[in-house]
């Protein structure tokens, strides 16, 4: 399937052809015999097949990034969503701060299902945090990429927060029921943990059903492997899975991959800075642009969020690996996984068990409690990591 989608894409690109290729990179293409376009395709794509588009006119060169509609694909991720967040949401967050940025689209066919948006030559922050290097280049301040992506994110929270209201006790309800979620707790053998958890949270919600928070655009999918460094900024890539929903998930994904890391890059990533040092950094970026601080009622549901996450991080990294790979990941790293899963699973529940019965209350006794114009039960679409 991965060939049939890598020959899809470049098919598309050749039905565009090379003089508008060569258009769209303000290119001459008046010398047709020096002119040319190479397609590159990722080794790993996302859920869409992606490429590099190179083009030349003989004298100058450009080149695009590339995505295309996988085929046969039903599932909830869309260009529509990448290409409209692009286009009217991620400039917002440039315009307050230009080091915070995210790939310009240049062109978007809907029939045939192709996106091509601007090249970031750069590595993600995932490479420069935990991957090894033996290039003697010179490394970007960690601290200060922290934090930029914590910025970033908190400030697509605050100006996108929406006027519509929904119970995130729902939300966590269905998505802790969820069948990933479910199976990270069997295969770890931790079924009592994961039933008392669920009866908490059950409670939680029939003593609080009008509890209420705002909306807002959540990436879905943020993690540092969607941050890209290059040019003295960062820049937070693939919006498929861009929707409405709570601010919640997006903090408790990144944090997530912390915990989901193989043991190699958590020692690789801990010998550069500390692991708790870097969520820190993280976290202190997000609470100065994030739409308002943490209560209590927050930070209580970010217990629930930060195992829904590890759940889904944990099902994702095993489905990734075939082969040699599969067999390394089995032997060396799901020991440690499992573990780490289960001392978060006992420090949450821990902790769970201690909340005050009126935790949940913030929200109907503030001054500053959130008026909505709709109560609307939110469904979050499920992604492939």
């Amino acid at each position: 399937m991965l060939r049939t989608n890598d020959l899809y894409l470049t098919r598309l690109l050749s039905r565009i052809g090379r003089k508008t290729l060569l258009d769209l990179a303000g290119l001459r293409h008046t010398d047709s015999a020096r002119s040319k376009a190479y397609v590159r395709p990722l080794t790993r794509p996302g859920v869409h097949p992606a490429a590099t588009v190179h083009v030349t006119d003989g004298l100058e060169s450009a080149t695009f990034f590339a995505k295309a509609q996988r085929v046969g694909y039903r599932g909830a991720q869309s260009l529509e969503k990448e290409l409209n967040f692009l286009s009217n949401v991620a400039p917002l967050i440039t315009a307050e701060n230009p080091t915070l940025r995210s790939p310009l689209p240049i062109a978007y066919y809907p029939e045939p299902g192709l996106l091509l948006m601007e090249f970031i030559p750069g590595h993600s922050l995932k490479h420069h945090l935990f991957d090894l290097s033996f290039t003697h280049s010179e490394r970007p301040d960690l601290p200060e990429l922290l934090q930029h992506t914590g910025r970033w994110l908190g400030s697509l929270h605050r100006l996108t927060l929406n006027t519509l209201c929904g119970n995130p006790l729902e939300w966590l309800l269905r998505e802790f029921k969820n069948e990933r979620t479910v199976e990270a707790f069997t295969l770890y053998s931790l079924k009592d943990s994961y039933t008392e958890m669920l009866s908490i949270l059950n409670s939680c919600h029939e003593r609080n059903p009008h509890f209420q928070r705002r909306l807002c655009s959540v990436h879905g999918e943020f993690t540092p492997i969607h941050v890209m460094v290059a040019n003295e900024a960062i820049y937070v890539v693939d919006f498929g899975n861009s929707r409405l929903g709570y601010l919640y998930e997006d903090i408790g994904l990144f944090e997530a991959f912390y915990d989901s890391l193989q043991p190699w890059r958590a020692f690789m990533g801990a010998y550069r800075l500390k692991l708790q040092e870097q969520k820190g950094l993280f976290l202190s970026g997000y609470l100065e642009q994030s739409p308002a601080a943490f209560t209590a009622a927050d930070m209580a549901i970010m217990r629930w969020v930060r195992l829904i996450s590890l759940a889904r991080m944990l099902n994702g990294r095993q489905r990734r690996y075939n082969g040699w790979q599969k067999w390394m990941y089995s032997r060396l790293a799901l020991s440690t996984l499992r573990k780490r899963f289960i001392e978060a699973s006992t420090a949450e529940l821990n902790a769970m068990r201690r909340l005050p019965p009126d935790v949940f209350d913030d929200a109907v006794r503030r001054d500053d409690a959130p008026s909505c114009e709709v109560k609307m039960p939110l469904r979050t679409a499920s992604a492939s990591i």
